[in-house]
């Protein structure tokens, strides 16, 4: 039987004084969700099932370089190595950074969570329901935009080149047809003094 490698996402939004790290670490058949220091383990079909939470998991695969890897650092001072996530940070809910960035894990930051094993069952209705309740003072809190919006910039980021381009090129093209319309219907004199003004 083959099992499947754990992956790790991350969605952070950068606060001054109190930021919010969701990390999510997807086993085959259960998920381990980390908000900033608190952590549950649901079930794929219980992370479906939280509309709200379920968006931000996307959001953090959207945004994580690669889920299949896992980040180290070692600290100078006292020589321990910790593990985090290569991710695009949202910046206070006004911008993504479009740069990927090192967000070390709040909770066991130096023990490698790819190298877990499965968890054998769920949290317990109790752990959930106060993590679903500190879950739902966040996005009250007003700090996280929707992860649609989040989505919609991200996307739009990341096409911008392209979008310039073809901006470019049709505006490249209008003004040929505008000029061969010109030389074809008012002759090379009005052609040429156009050509000149533009």
């Amino acid at each position: 039987m083959i099992t499947m490698l754990p992956s790790i996402s991350c969605f952070y939004v950068h606060y001054n004084c109190e930021p919010y790290n969701f990390t999510f670490i997807k086993f085959e058949k259960f998920v381990k969700v980390i908000l900033n220091f608190r952590a549950v383990i649901m079930t794929i079909e219980q992370l479906v099932e939280n509309v709200q939470l379920f968006k931000i998991f996307k959001l953090s695969l959207l945004l994580t370089k690669d889920t299949s890897q896992i980040s180290s650092s070692v600290d100078v001072f006292d020589g321990n190595t910790y593990y985090g996530v290569e991710t695009e940070r949202y910046w206070k809910h006004l911008r993504l950074t479009q740069y990927d960035e090192l967000i070390l894990l709040e909770r066991s930051a130096t023990r490698n969570p790819l190298n877990a094993r499965e968890p054998k069952r769920t949290s317990s209705r109790k752990k959930l329901n106060k993590f679903l309740k500190l879950f739902q003072t966040v996005l009250e809190s007003g700090k996280i935009k929707e992860p649609e919006l989040i989505m919609d910039e991200f996307l739009y980021n990341e096409a911008a080149e392209i979008f310039d381009y073809f901006r470019r090129y049709i505006e490249h093209e209008r003004k040929i047809e505008m000029m061969s319309v010109i030389l074809h219907n008012y002759g090379r004199d009005v052609y040429g003094c156009v050509r000149k003004f533009l």
